[in-house]
């Protein structure tokens, strides 16, 4: 029996989990949307590369047929596109892709959403489709919304409308949400703004906590990579709401502490720098932040880059580094390091390589909201 087409619209380590669970039951074909190429993927090649970047070092993606002809096969289509702007503008750029993909879209397919939208987004999606294509959801086409997050497995799509001949969720080895679709927006928009607001109290009370040097009181050891992973969700709750709306207080306020959060980093390491009377010119800054470049969203990368951008304002060599780094790309045996740790992962991982190097002058900034030394 011939296999479902599905199509996962985005070279995406999201897209390419998504497609991993699929193609034991489905024809799979993933569209890169920045080089207009698709390329078919078979399980023996999704068994030997368990992520995007072990597949793009080992395969080079063929263009096997136009990106029309993929979209306008495929009885389901999920979106997961690779974002490059970050605020308001990756809002746009995500609507401009959706738009581009909706004119191919044939009657009879499923389109599922893969982004995070705010309260009422999967309404003003379902809309540009219908108008893209001429076509009725619910009747001529279904409607997915499976919000993805950094890291996180997809497990639940909610659907709008069950049309004739609608391909399941289980059909393509995912699960269904028993949630309506506008359930699934309250209860992502809620999960979002309690972390992200939580984080941006911590950091702002322990700002205060610092300035009147008291130590920092225990609690959940969370980093600015835990805030930064959050920024289009949040984004996307302040452009579904009213200018005024209480919701776009909250999403704006968790927005500003990250803007505030990297100040308050720079200014800490330049405390650092004081305390231990360390020259400039004998520094090194190393921002320690495993960031995963093929992520739908680009808001943790360019945190990171602006981060950068900031402390070399006072310090000439600061480096970006990642896991995958060694220990001489990362440290200077000849300068003293700083190493800001900018996540949990990526607090083993120096921890680790300051275990093995202790002859080199090194120490660790976490960039929690406590900013702790060591």
């Amino acid at each position: 029996m011939q296999k479902t087409k599905v199509a996962i619209y985005g070279l995406t380590t999201e897209g390419y989990t998504l497609a991993s669970k699929m193609v034991e039951r489905a024809s799979v074909t993933i569209v890169d949307d920045t080089l207009q190429m698709a390329m078919d993927l078979d399980p023996q090649m999704v068994k030997s590369n368990k992520t995007l970047n072990q597949l793009l070092g080992e395969e080079s993606l063929l263009g096997l047929k136009p990106i029309s002809q993929v979209l306008s096969e495929a009885k389901a289509v999920f979106f997961t596109p690779k974002l490059r702007k970050t605020g308001d503008e990756s809002i746009i750029e995500s609507t401009s892709k959706l738009r581009e993909v909706a004119k191919n879209i044939s009657a009879g397919a499923t389109v599922v959403y893969g982004l995070p939208v705010g309260i009422g987004g999967n309404n003003d999606n379902i809309a540009l489709i219908e108008k893209q294509t001429g076509l009725k959801v619910g009747q001529d086409l279904n409607y997915g919304y499976c919000p993805l997050r950094p890291g996180e497995e997809p497990t639940l799509v909610a659907s709008f409308a069950k049309m004739r001949d609608y391909i399941t969720p289980e059909e393509m080895g995912l699960k269904s949400s028993p949630e309506s679709i506008i359930s699934s927006e309250l209860a992502h928009a809620e999960a979002v703004l309690n972390e992200s607001t939580s984080i941006a109290t911590e950091i702002e009370l322990m700002k205060k906590a610092r300035g009147q040097k008291l130590a920092p009181r225990a609690g959940v050891d969370r980093y600015i990579d835990d805030l930064a992973s959050m920024v289009y969700d949040l984004t996307a709750i302040q452009a579904s709401e009213d200018v005024g709306e209480p919701l776009t207080y909250l999403a704006g306020a968790a927005v500003k502490s990250l803007e505030n959060h990297i100040r308050y980093i720079v200014d800490e390491t330049r405390d650092l720098l004081r305390d231990l009377q360390l020259k400039a010119s004998k520094t090194r800054v190393v921002v320690a932040w495993t960031v995963d470049k093929y992520e739908m969203r680009a808001d943790r990368l360019k945190t990171a880059e602006r981060l950068e951008e900031r402390l070399r304002d006072y310090v000439t060599d600061v480096r970006h580094a990642q896991v995958t780094a060694g220990r001489d790309e990362v440290m200077d045996s000849y300068k003293h390091n700083i190493v800001l740790v900018c996540s949990a992962t990526d607090l083993e991982w120096i921890r680790a390589l300051k275990a093995s190097a202790r002859s080199t002058e090194l120490s660790i900034l976490r960039a929690n909201p406590a900013l702790q030394r060591g």
